[in-house]
């Protein structure tokens, strides 16, 4: 079984199991939780809810308690010598305990203010008086009641209790607590939730468009509002109900979480399956997995990371030259911000040492696979390589005569034949006015690498053409292959990013092209053309005698 079908077999298999048991852990998680956790957060809110609202209410009536205890505050009362400061002493100690505003008003028998806090006159207000009056006198269990002045939106909740001497109602205590006081303090930010009298009222509601619209939910299971529909739960309390409202997932939000779901376990799969494929590699060929995988984590930023050395033959050179190029690197990038102030200097040093990663991955696959089956072959290869590696990172200077130049660019096509055999070919001219035209090194790989790249995509045969001519002291570098011609889209996408300074879009080598060469040629402009033969990429800039070097 050859390398392919048994990488192919292992990876088919492993996705399979991994895929497996991912849908049995979530199908499993799934009905767990819709079984046991989904009431959870519903049902710790309500009795939170009902606590709060306990405690709130036995704290009052216990304030109220206090006052029907205290003889020299019910001779007050009684005599109608009551004061804002025999109110303030009785009730410091409530008052302080109190994270609520209210409002504390006393009346006499015959409802009758004695003292005053909240001051209302409405005959409407009065005829509540006098239901808590006769529920006082009844003794009635419930000490608070609803009140909404038809004149304006605000509501009140009013607690109320008799005050008695000598077994005689003498007053009425009352404390008054706005509606929207009491939501704040009462109710969870998160979810809807609502506390209704025995009437169904509503006390409270952390909704404000609840509150507004005075809904009553007593025999209503679904609710819409807004045009969101709810589920009601009913909580039925001694005195009062809590409802909770809760949002129905509809089928669109299912079909959603599922392709949710669907995604996340590809993205599992494609990450563990990358696991298997690198072991089984490893396993094919030591040495060169281990430039790839320390090759990989210099990728991912970590430029200090250095390619282990400890290797054979022509891998330990090959991995000394790349230690030796990201020395290099990082030693521009370090000058790059001692330099930080010289934009010019900046972008050249970052331009030039921006060597296409992609090529030496490649590179090193080639290499991977004919080390097994054409040993000179891969030998020739890896000399040639390192060649171009040790042009890309020698010198102080990172420009080069474009006759030179192109010896490497040859190298790099030479490389690339040795992967794709005769069905890439290519022909190089140069007039003899451009031999000695100073170029950045290795400029125009990145063309020539997409002519790769994109050539194959649709075309069997790819053949590319590059030519540097002089015409009236213009110089001329075209890059041209027959591969599919490229979309007016693509070619009015390029054209704008070069106009650009900074790169936004996906074409970042041939903006680093031209970028590279308007550094030493500031008139520099980049073109691209098509024609019945294929995609053009024209650069073109006017020779000078000292370039900005």
């Amino acid at each position: 079984m050859n390398f392919q079908t048994q990488l192919r077999k292992k990876f088919m298999v492993f996705s399979i199991k991994l895929i497996l048991i991912t849908c049995i852990i979530f199908a499993s998680t799934t009905l767990i939780v819709s079984l046991i956790g989904k009431n959870f957060y519903k049902n710790e809110n309500i009795s939170l809810l009902d606590k709060t609202f306990q405690d709130l209410n036995n704290k009052i009536l216990f304030q109220m308690d206090y006052h029907n205890s205290n003889s020299n505050y019910l001779n007050a009362i009684e005599n109608n010598n009551i004061n804002k400061k025999l109110v303030s002493t009785n009730n410091y100690s409530f008052y302080k305990s109190m994270n609520l505003r209210y409002c504390y008003n006393i009346y006499d028998a015959e409802l009758n203010p004695i003292y005053e806090e909240a001051h209302y006159s409405t005959l409407r207000y009065k005829m509540y008086l006098s239901i808590i009056k006769e529920r006082i006198e009844n003794n009635d269990p419930i000490k608070f009641v609803i009140y909404s002045d038809l004149n304006s939106t605000n509501s009140c909740l009013i607690f109320y209790n008799g005050l008695y001497k000598n077994n005689i109602l003498i007053g009425i205590d009352t404390y008054f607590i706005d509606i929207n006081d009491l939501s704040y303090f009462l109710l969870p930010n998160t979810g809807n939730y609502i506390i209704a009298n025995k009437f169904d009222s509503i006390i409270a509601s952390n909704n404000y468009e609840i509150l507004k619209a005075g809904v009553n939910f007593k025999y209503s299971r679904n609710y819409t509002l807004n045009g969101t529909k709810y589920k009601v739960t009913r909580v039925e309390k001694e005195f009062y109900t809590i409802y909770y409202l809760e949002k129905k997932l509809t089928i669109e939000k299912y079909y959603f979480a599922l392709l949710f779901m669907l995604i996340a376990i590809v993205l599992i799969v494609i990450f563990f399956s990358n696991h298997a494929i690198k072991k089984i590699a490893k396993e094919n060929s030591i040495s060169i997995e281990s430039i790839i995988n320390d090759s990989n984590v210099v990728s991912l930023g970590k430029l200090d990371h250095r390619i282990n050395e400890n290797l054979d033959g022509d891998f330990k050179k090959l991995a000394m030259n790349i230690n030796a190029m990201l020395d290099k690197l990082n030693s521009e990038i370090s000058l790059n911000k001692q330099l930080s102030e010289t934009n010019l200097i900046f972008e050249k040093r970052k331009l030039d040492s921006q060597f296409d990663p992609h090529f030496l991955y490649n590179s090193l696959e080639t290499i991977r696979y004919s080390m097994l089956f054409e040993v000179k072959e891969t030998e020739k290869y890896i000399l040639d390589l390192n060649s171009i590696l040790r042009y890309s990172i020698t010198n102080k200077i990172n420009y080069s005569k474009i006759n030179e130049d192109l010896i490497y660019i040859k190298k790099y096509l030479e490389l690339d034949k040795f992967r794709f055999k005769d069905k890439l070919t290519y022909n190089i001219i140069i007039d003899d006015d451009m031999k000695d035209i100073l170029v950045p090194k290795l400029v125009i790989q990145p063309l020539v690498g997409n002519c790769i790249k994109y050539g194959f995509k649709d075309s069997v045969k790819v053949h590319i053409d590059i030519i540097a001519e002089m015409i009236d002291n213009l110089c001329y570098i075209k890059v041209q292959d027959n591969g599919v011609s490229i979309s007016d889209e693509v070619i009015k996408e390029i054209e704008e990013n070069c106009k650009k300074e900074q790169n936004p879009t996906n074409h970042i080598g041939v903006h680093n092209v031209l970028r590279r060469f308007m550094i030493l040629y500031p008139d520099s402009k980049l073109s691209v053309k098509r024609d019945n033969y294929g995609t053009v990429f024209e650069i073109s800039f006017t020779k000078r005698r000292n370039p900005n070097v």
